[in-house]
């Protein structure tokens, strides 16, 4: 069994780990909706409510927290005490739709995944619709320049719920599609290619798929596979080498804590976080100084 650092928690996704040891995430279930911190003794500390419906998360240099579903399917960028500081709504071609997660990259840019459906389209209160295959769907990666609040560009669409996003130790784009259980990547801008298929078998009736990533120093790829409750390790020819099995089936999201040594996941059956020591230290994140 994981070690498990909290219980509890309402639909638990994007695990940030703290340079102070605290861990940071956010809660997306009605009523519950926020920006938690877990302190180092296991304690939960709701930071504030920003609206919407928080799904991913990222901190910056200035120890801000970024915020993919803030009001009106907004990123949202708030202070370290939570205070709102600001609002990105969409591009020049129209809103966000979904948006899922986000990440840093080498250029000091964030990138952030757009599921691309309309909530109503996915869930029935906090159950997937038993017709979520049906829904229109047209998931996007986007490019934006955190300083200014701008789209640059959307580096890819048509994506059938984009989901997880990160990049590796040479600077390539990855993200995850999880209807397909594709994992594609890009050099940012490029041609996106097929990189990785993550499932074991085809997601049938129920909803089933990859979905946050992270990258340990080798640039092996921990993949958390919603439904399927694990996290795939897959090596850097996009082969599955391993399986990190899941005390829940419904891993949301996979972090390294800082300093590398252990890995955090969410996981939403249980409203847990979990913790294990990382087989190979992991990749430090990008924060830049906005």
């Amino acid at each position: 069994m994981n070690e498990t650092i909290a219980v509890g928690l309402h639909q638990p996704d994007g695990p940030v780990g703290l340079q102070d040891g605290r861990v940071a995430l956010v809660e997306m279930e009605d009523g519950h909706r926020c920006l938690t911190v877990l302190e180092q003794d296991g304690r939960r500390r709701e930071i504030c409510r920003p609206g919407g419906r928080p799904t991913g998360l990222v901190t910056d240099g200035d120890g801000c927290f970024w915020v993919a579903g803030g009001p009106e399917n907004s990123l949202v960028r708030l202070s370290p005490e939570g205070r709102m500081l600001q609002m990105i709504e969409g591009s020049d071609r129209g809103p966000f739709v979904l948006p899922h997660d986000l990440a840093f990259g080498p250029d000091g840019l964030l990138y952030m995944s757009d599921s691309g459906v309309r909530i109503a389209d996915l869930v029935i209160g906090q159950t997937i619709r038993p017709d979520f295959l049906n829904a229109a769907y047209n998931g996007r990666i986007y490019q934006i320049d955190p300083a200014d609040g701008r789209v640059l560009r959307s580096l890819a669409t048509g994506l059938l719920l984009a989901s997880g996003i990160a990049f590796d130790s040479k600077g390539m784009l990855y993200y995850s599609e999880m209807l397909t259980g594709n994992i594609y990547r890009q050099v940012v801008g490029g041609r996106q290619e097929v990189f990785a298929q993550a499932l074991r078998s085809p997601i049938g009736g129920s909803l089933r798929g990859p979905v946050g990533l992270a990258f340990d120093r080798d640039d092996t790829l921990y993949c958390a596979i919603y439904g399927q409750g694990d996290i795939s390790l897959i090596d850097a020819s996009g082969k599955v080498s391993g399986h990190i099995r899941t005390n829940g089936a419904l891993p949301s999201n996979v972090a390294f804590t800082p300093d590398g040594k252990h890995v955090l996941i969410t996981e939403q059956q249980h409203g847990a976080v979990e913790r294990i020591p990382a087989p190979k230290p992991g990749l430090a994140l990008h924060r830049p100084t906005i």
